[in-house]
């Protein structure tokens, strides 16, 4: 057991100490001391000059401020940047230099498609080129010759400004676009070299601008097709619907196609139909008709598969076949439908009986009053997958075929309907 005696002092007072006389802290002296740093922290005014290194206990708020900034620091440095961050800073500096670079080259550029939204075609080939330019039917009025910049001011003059300042390929306006090497070789007949003479000569006359460009341009223009060295822009061929068949006393057979949608098949009926009106008279006798909906519009690849046939022919569009069919029928025309069969649809009709002819032996149909002259007629030819729909083979009051071999033999038992 530990042995205390109490020792006096004249500074302290009274102490506890052991029996070896070591002096013992006493709760006086714990007194003592919290008076004496209660003294001290009232003097001090919160700077560095009071700070004492060697104290043990540091004000609490000074410590967390000393805590805040080393947490604040160690949390904003991130180190070096990593390698992921410099490559996405570069690939953003690349984009973005190369977004300048095509804001500047868009202008350059062919954009095909805004040039069919404004309602721009591609005629190519010798044969289209110069039957459009001789026919005139299509829109060719270029926009300088309407616009005046006088007119114009602000965002308005600065657009046109940049529409002007484009490539002849990239403007959005009619020309005629030349292969440049055509003019220093050619490997074209008289006939061809006479023809694209001729188409020059044509577009000179129709005030469009000539472009010589390269052979790349054109495959561009014209969608890689067999352009022959000249394209032709200028606006869509626009068909003349009707519901009822024009009266004419020189169409004496008219040519109505069911729903065609292959527009090679659609320029080879065009190009067949208008050699055969040519060569019986020197009047177009022969007429066209297709249907509006489901059908093949009249586009370049049209035009050039009919030879330019379409720019010139007679060319109709109607909404409703069945019903122009009835009322032809009505007005007395002879209706014959192109079928390797009579259609289901007209062999359960007991109040006709429809009757299907070779090609060789389909009798001429004469009008009543006069023997000299033949009833006009309608040959109607049905789609490529489907044939005659139903209601069109009803309106038909026979039918016709081109009779074949033996058509269990390799799959073949119809012919192509541009045939």
């Amino acid at each position: 057991m530990l042995r205390t005696r109490t020792v006096r002092s004249m500074s302290t007072g009274d102490t506890t100490a052991d029996e070896y006389g070591r002096r013992i802290r006493t709760r006086q002296d714990d007194r003592d001391r919290d008076s004496d740093f209660e003294t001290q922290n009232k003097k001090s005014t919160g700077g560095w000059d009071d700070f004492d290194p060697f104290s043990v206990d540091i004000p609490a708020q000074q410590r967390r401020q000393q805590k805040g900034t080393r947490s604040s620091k160690r949390n904003n440095y991130n180190g070096p940047p990593r390698r992921s961050d410099r490559d996405h800073n570069m690939n953003r500096r690349y984009h973005n230099k190369k977004n300048r670079d095509d804001d500047s080259s868009s202008e350059r550029k062919i954009n095909m498609k805004a040039l069919d939204k404004a309602g721009f075609v591609h005629l190519y080939g010798i044969a289209s080129c110069l039957s459009a330019l001789k026919a005139n039917r299509r829109d060719f009025t270029r926009p300088e010759d309407l616009i005046r910049l006088e007119d114009l001011e602000g965002e308005d003059l600065e657009h046109e400004m940049k529409q002007r300042d484009r490539k002849a390929e990239a403007q959005f306006s009619p020309g005629l676009f030349v292969q440049e090497s055509l003019t220093t070789k050619t490997t074209r007949s008289n006939d061809k070299a006479v023809a694209a003479a001729q188409i020059e000569v044509l577009a000179k006359e129709t005030n469009l601008p000539i472009h010589k460009v390269d052979k790349g341009v054109l495959n561009t223009l014209s969608g890689n097709r067999p352009h022959q060295g000249f394209v032709l822009r200028c606006g869509r061929l626009d068909l003349e619907t009707i519901s009822k068949l024009p009266v004419s006393e020189e169409k004496k057979l008219w040519l109505c196609l069911d729903e065609v949608v292959d527009p090679q098949n659609l320029g080879a009926l065009i190009r067949s139909a208008y050699f055969l009106s040519s060569s019986l008279s020197e009047k177009k006798d022969i007429g066209m008709i297709v249907c509006g909906k489901n059908s093949a519009p009249p586009s370049p690849v049209v035009s050039a598969a009919s030879a330019g046939a379409l720019e010139v022919c007679d060319l109709y569009s109607t909404s409703n076949l069945p019903k122009l069919l009835a009322q032809a029928q009505k007005d007395g025309l002879r209706v014959v439908g192109a079928s390797s069969s009579v259609p289901k649809s007209r062999s359960d009709d007991d109040s006709h009986d429809p009757i299907l002819y070779e090609l060789q032996n389909l009798p001429p149909l004469m009008q009543s009053n006069d023997d000299d002259v033949y009833t006009p007629s309608i040959l109607v030819l049905g789609s490529e997958g489907h044939g005659l729909r139903t209601l069109v083979a009803k309106a038909c009051t026979e039918f016709v075929r081109i009779p074949g071999g033996n058509d269990s033999e390799g799959g073949v038992d119809s012919l192509n309907v541009s045939v």
